[in-house]
């Protein structure tokens, strides 16, 4: 009996399982389909609707008078012309709302004074005072709709009515009216009220959109100035340690007795692998830059960068010919974000860029890298001549760079700090500080003090 039951129960249309082979699954299909059907026809309809506002209006007040303005007919001529009247001006009746209901209260006042009856026609008045409800912005105007409704509402009372109850029906006709009137306008001013909602919240999506688009616009000139402090970076180093190397083998082919075939293979083969290298970084930057998934800018992505990629460093700048010493905590890096060592790196590689450029052939320079209350500090200093931007200039025959501006605003969007001037004793230091949490805004460095004297290589 249960397995009865439990079979007569299964096959249902409330979300049950159904054997679609049974009358109760068929049922519901054919149930479906004509809702799904009037559900799309009520959507072209409406949608229709929207985009014709005008001929609606028009098909509307043509359908009215066809129906409504025929019947009023029977009240006699007169009766048809008021109706007439009264139901055309329904085709302007949203390009004029505040004209046709002052036409529409004059047609009124007229059947109240020629005919002594009610007319289907009336329904015109009450489409009136919808539309002045529903379209008008100015709420002066739409009370003054509703107070002559209103008014209309009292004066028919006293028009239609008749004995031997006269005032009983008058209070009765005024008040029926009176309410529908009243409906009538408040289902106008909640319809207003919806399309004021609906054009505010259009208006919110397109600053929205206008946001977001500006949004990836400042996303996208924030990934160009990230590309092109990195090729800076990467062109400025790579193109320091060739022509060092060139003007070295061009010097020693010169000069040299005799020259070396082994020395002249190691300094062509640096400037290759300097070159292979600088391309590869290079290759990184535009692969970021096309990277349209990217929710902000990137620094170029790489993993493990840590002492031994700064010894690698240095070591590619010792083959420039460059002597350098390095003092790194093996720890400096541990649990450090890439962007804080990929930073780091960036800084200690434009240093000694600077020092390749600027510190004379007999430079030495020397790299501390240490961890200190949360920060990661770097020194890179040299005892060169320390030119200024002036000889540096006039020396290269070219424009001052920005190696310093750029250091600086790397490590100014990581929250950190940067340094340079000139050491005491002769030559160049540039001191940086990067937390490796995000500090407060006047956090520093403790022991963190400028270089004395003025900035000498600023303009690298």
């Amino acid at each position: 009996m249960d397995r009865v039951l439990e079979r007569t129960r299964c096959p249902s249309v409330d979300g049950q399982p159904l054997s679609w082979g049974s009358a109760s699954a068929k049922r519901s299909r054919k149930i479906e389909r004509p809702l799904k059907q009037r559900t799309f026809l009520a959507a072209r309809i409406d949608q229709w609707s929207r985009e014709h506002p005008r001929l609606l209006d028009l098909t509307l007040a043509g359908l009215l008078w066809l129906v409504f303005g025929l019947l009023s007919a029977v009240a006699g001529l007169h009766a048809f012309f008021i109706a007439t009247a009264a139901i055309l001006p329904l085709a302007v009746r949203r390009r004029f709302p505040t004209a046709v209901l002052a036409w529409s209260a004059a047609a009124f006042a007229v059947q109240l004074m020629v005919v002594p009856v009610p007319l289907p026609a009336n329904i015109a008045q009450a489409i009136v005072v919808y539309t002045v409800a529903a379209h008008v912005a100015s709420l002066p105007i739409r009370l003054l709709a509703l107070g002559a409704a209103l008014t209309g509402s009292v004066l028919a009372g006293f028009r239609w009515s008749t004995p031997p109850e006269y005032m009983a029906n008058v209070l009765t006709n005024a008040v029926f009216l009176g309410i529908l009137s009243v409906l009538v306008w408040v289902i106008g001013d909640l319809v207003r009220g919806r399309q004021a909602n609906m054009s505010a919240l259009r208006e919110a999506s397109a600053r929205l959109e206008e946001s977001r688009l500006q949004r990836e616009r400042f996303v996208a000139q924030q990934q160009r100035v990230v590309a092109a402090r990195e090729i800076h970076d990467i062109v400025a180093h790579s193109l320091t340690v060739m022509i060092v190397q060139a003007d070295g083998a061009e010097y020693a082919a010169e000069h040299a007795q005799p020259w070396d075939r082994a020395d002249a293979r190691k300094i062509f083969a640096t400037i290759g692998r300097t070159a292979r290298s600088a391309l590869t970084e290079v290759r990184g930057v535009i692969e970021v830059l096309r990277d349209a998934d990217t929710d902000g800018p990137e620094e170029p992505r790489g993993a493990g960068l840590g002492v031994a990629e700064l010894r690698q460093l240095v070591d590619s700048v010792r083959a420039a010919g460059l002597a350098v010493d390095v003092d790194a905590e093996p720890t400096v890096f541990d649990d450090v974000p890439t962007a804080i060592r990929f930073a780091v790196l960036r800084v200690v590689r434009e240093s000694l860029t600077n020092v390749l450029k600027h510190a004379g052939p007999h430079a030495t320079a020397h790299v501390v890298a240490a961890r200190k209350q949360g920060w990661i500090m770097v020194r890179v200093e040299d005892d060169g001549v320390g030119v200024r931007r002036a000889d540096a200039t006039a020396d290269h025959g070219s424009e001052p760079g920005y190696g310093l501006d750029g250091m600086r605003e790397r490590l100014r969007a990581l929250g950190g700090v940067l340094e340079a001037g000139p050491r005491r004793g002769g030559g160049f230091v540039i001191d940086a500080a990067t937390p490796v949490t995000v500090p407060s805004p006047s956090a520093r460095p403790a022991g963190f003090a400028t270089p004395s004297g003025g900035i000498g290589r600023s303009g690298e």
